[in-house]
Formats: C-alpha cells, sequence, structure tokens
C-alpha cells in the first residue's frame, strides 16, 4: 500500500484549500485536532479492530462521537476517508495540513533543546533572533537535554544551529583529529 503521506496529500490540500477560502483555517485545524484524537483513542480503536464493523457503521460511530464539534463538511471528509478506506490517514491528513497554515501564516517550528530551562525573557529573545533570521515567526518547542552541558541548540526545517557546549566539544574534536 502506499504510503499513509501520500495518501493525505489531496484529502489535506483540498481541506486546506477550503478553509482558506472561507477564512476558517484555525477552526479546521481545532476540528482536525479533535477528530484525530477520536481516532486515536484506544476505545475506539479497539472498535475499529473489529470485523464485525462495517464502514457505515464506522461512519455512523464517528458521527455520533464528534456530534456537533465538526461541521458537514468534516463530516463528509471523514465519510470519504472511511468509504476510501483511508481513515488511518486521518493523522497525517491533519499532519499536512498543518504544515500548510504554518506556510501560509508564513510561521516555521523551531526545535530548541538548551542544557538548563530557559525563562520566559531567555526565550522570547532567542525567539526573536531567530525570527530576525528566518524572516518569518518562529513557533518555538523547548526541550531540556542535560548532555548539551551548556548553550542551546535549534532546528528549523534542515537547518541546525548548534551553539552548546557539547556541540563546540564535538567540532573541536573533529578539528583536532584531522
Amino acid at each position: 500500500m502506499a504510503e499513509l503521506i501520500t495518501l493525505a496529500r489531496p484529502y489535506a490540500t483540498g481541506v486546506f484549500a477550503h478553509a482558506k477560502e472561507h477564512g476558517q483555517l484555525n477552526k479546521w485545524s481545532d476540528m482536525l485536532a479533535f477528530v484525530v484524537g477520536v481516532y486515536q483513542d484506544a476505545g475506539m480503536q479497539t472498535a475499529l479492530a473489529s470485523p464485525a464493523l462495517t464502514r457505515p457503521d464506522v461512519e455512523r460511530m464517528f458521527q455520533s462521537v464528534c456530534g456537533e464539534r465538526i461541521d458537514d463538511v468534516a463530516r463528509n471528509l471523514l465519510g470519504l476517508l472511511i468509504r476510501n478506506d483511508r481513515l488511518e490517514a486521518l493523522p497525517q491528513v491533519r499532519e499536512l495540513f498543518e504544515e500548510l497554515k504554518a506556510k501560509e501564516e508564513s510561521i516555521v517550528d523551531a526545535q530548541i533543546e538548551t542544557a538548563f530551562p530557559m525563562s520566559n525573557e531567555q526565550l522570547a529573545g532567542l525567539v526573536k533572533k531567530l525570527e530576525a533570521r528566518v524572516q518569518r515567526s518562529v513557533r518555538p518547542s523547548v526541550k531540556v537535554v542535560p548532555e548539551l552541558i551548556g548553550g542551546v541548540r535549534v532546528q528549523i526545517g534542515d537547518d541546525v544551529w548548534d551553539a552548546s557546549v557539547r556541540g563546540q566539544l564535538n567540532s573541536m574534536a573533529t578539528a583536532l583529529t584531522k
């Protein structure tokens, strides 16, 4: 079977186009997060594993659980995914939608690793510097990694900036062994 991300792409681009056209990017972000949460729920996964459930049963089950938390277009998306046996691609639909939304809003995600917890002021200062460097808004995700010894390591997309003590020690070790 094709990769789930490949299966999800047309659904995500369709949903994104609809949401953008109707000014509902945040609404769709919330609805997709909710639906993916329902899909990934342990009880739902157990129910979906039942061979006795038909596709119409699965669709009715999702519609009843989601209720008014999703609109008619989201219900249609769910029905389409179920009828086309693509429900397992739902998390990837959400992931791709969020990537498209972030690109539209000129937002990039930054994975920041730091040796010690950062204060809000330190994080705000770092984010400001990163935004100046990449010329886009930065959405930070911070993780404390004591192995860095000191400093920070930042990854935005394929770009990595390593200003950690561990990174500097590794650079020196590489330079000395050449």
